[in-house]
């Protein structure tokens, strides 16, 4: 498998060009940020109406509702509802992808701070929501949610048709809407070229995951689509497909102790939806060819159909349960690397009364533009907190009932009460396995000076998330790229929010030497680190982030 393979599938040359590869990527050149020519921030449509929401609640509710086990401990149940009314809507897009801070003072070279992290603050996704059901003043339809002025704004009218519910594989009885998350390539691409789509993917996948807390919290169930029928969902949306495509999809519905799943049907019963192309505000003019490779391997993973009806194997992507062999090389030795480290840790501690999940999203951060961790040690039950529902099942067309996402999580700690220091593998249990013989200091040193803005020695923890390209190549063919990073992007979103809610920091960073990672943790070739998370405690700066209220 390389690039000069040319047998190999256009994901997998991908895969390599954006690790393996990615230094001769880089020295291709970086377009240039800061000037008038920049994208806007947020998409803004001409000539549409608007629906402005309500201010979104201050409080909605325990940010762990969305995971089963929580709600299976609870036997008075979680929360519920039957209608997405106008309040919940507000909530639901606020809370997902909204604005929750602003940086202000001369050094506030990026001042809007949504809900999820983003790489220079770009926020390539964009919302879409379209209603079954009107709600107050607002009609049945579809709409894109506008995050800096918190409006919807109509491009369709009427209930969700047909043919995007087969196109979807979506449509169970009782779906209130579907939510999209797409991509606009252009916001990250005029910056970081090819390798945006690494970074998209990524982001794409941190929403999803918001979404489910989010909607967890709310009372409702959501569902996850990666499979679906491109060309008909971007029609359905006003999206050129091109610039801007639809990444995933979720079947929102009300919670109930178990979903009916979805039944297409047929395609020729389906009438094809107008096409439409609502004008939006454009401001940047840089040729698309500069990103050809993107938009090419996106092209090369789209699908005609769904694939609700193919359960994946979800095995296939994981490491063995009993941890990998430890890498070839001179053994550890005592004063290179801690030899104490415990079995197992077990993960299952009691857990807060309250977590508020629109607490903790307005109080996630990434640590600062310099993430300096003040070196406190992590208490055990921080770090239980914020690992324990990582790997928790995610209800997703990969298979009828929730599946385990399909990435692993190593976690590497360095300073914790009553954790020993040393790599560990997080299993399903939850708990830590050790994998003990592993000399990480060369990684942490690594990390330390391929991102010397985030001094990760100092950080309680650092995480790994890494994913099996060769079983998402079988399974998913050139789309299993994008995939398989959402995948990790839902874990590291659910690992930086409840990180927040115990007043942790976590920083994701792409800025790392993936062969070290992968000799750290004793994966082979297939399996490649995607996330690096470091978790710590952030010091106070001069950097100011005011909250915003709506």
């Amino acid at each position: 498998m390389g690039e000069s393979g040319a047998a190999d599938p256009a994901g997998l040359r991908f895969w390599w060009r954006t690790f393996e590869g990615v230094q001769e990527l880089f020295a291709e050149g970086h377009g240039e940020e800061g000037g008038p020519d920049d994208p806007l921030p947020t998409k803004t449509y001409r000539g549409l109406p608007r629906h402005v929401l309500s201010p979104p609640a201050r409080h909605i509710g325990d940010a762990r509702w969305s995971f089963t086990a929580f709600r299976r401990a609870r036997p008075e149940g979680g929360p519920g509802r039957d209608v997405l009314d106008e309040p919940a809507l507000s909530a639901l897009l606020h809370y997902t992808y909204g604005l929750g801070r602003m940086e202000s003072g001369p050094h506030a070279v990026w001042p809007y701070h949504r809900m999820v992290a983003s790489a220079r603050c770009f926020y390539p996704v964009e919302l879409y929501l379209w209603s079954a059901d009107g709600t107050g003043d607002l009609p049945a339809g579809c709409y894109h949610y506008d995050p800096a002025h918190h409006v919807l704004t109509g491009l369709r009218s009427g209930g969700i048709p047909l043919g995007l519910r087969t196109a979807t594989g979506t449509g169970r009885d009782g779906t209130l809407a579907l939510l999209v998350a797409a991509v606009c390539f252009r916001k990250t691409a005029f910056r970081y070229r090819d390798y945006a789509y690494r970074l998209c993917a990524q982001e794409a996948g941190m929403t999803v995951g918001n979404a489910l807390l989010v909607g967890g919290a709310l009372g409702l169930r959501t569902r996850v689509h990666h499979r679906f029928d491109d060309a008909v969902v971007n029609r359905a949306l006003g999206l050129d497909g091109d610039e801007e495509t639809a990444f995933a999809v979720l079947d929102l519905s009300p919670w109930r102790p178990s979903g009916t799943a979805s039944v297409p049907h047929a395609a020729e019963d389906v009438a094809p939806l107008a096409a439409i192309r609502p004008k939006h505000v454009r401001t940047n003019t840089v040729d698309p060819a500069a990103w050809s490779r993107l938009a090419e391997l996106d092209r090369a993973g789209r699908l005609t159909g769904t694939g609700w009806d193919t359960p994946v194997d979800q095995d296939a992507f994981h490491l063995p349960a009993d941890g990998p062999e430890p890498p070839a090389g001179p053994p550890a030795t005592a004063d290179r690397m801690p030899t104490d480290t415990a079995d197992r840790v077990p993960l299952a501690a009691a857990e807060p009364e309250l977590l508020d999940l629109a607490q903790a999203l307005r109080s996630r951060d990434s640590g600062g533009r310099m993430f300096l961790p003040d070196g406190r040690r992590l208490p055990a039950r921080q770090l239980a907190g914020l690992l324990g529902h990582a790997l928790e099942p995610v209800p997703s067309d990969h298979t009828a009932s929730p599946c385990r996402p399909l990435v692993d999580c190593h976690v590497l700690v360095l300073n914790a009460v009553g954790v020993p220091a040393g790599l560990y593998r997080l299993g399903p249990a939850p708990e830590l396995v050790a994998l003990p013989g592993r000399d990480w200091r060369p990684v942490v040193s690594m990390l330390c000076d391929r991102t010397p803005a985030v001094n990760s020695a100092k950080a309680g923890a650092i995480v790994f998330l890494s994913a099996d390209r060769i079983a998402g190549d079988r399974w998913f063919g050139d789309r299993g790229y994008r995939i398989l990073h959402q995948e990790a992007g839902i874990v590291a979103q659910r690992i930086s929010v409840l990180a927040a809610a115990a007043g942790l920091s976590a920083r994701i960073t792409n800025g790392y030497h993936e062969g070290l990672v992968r000799d750290l943790i004793g994966a082979g070739e297939a399996h490649v680190p995607v996330f690096t998370l470091v978790i710590g405690r952030r010091r106070a700066s001069a950097q100011y982030e005011a909250p915003l209220v709506w």
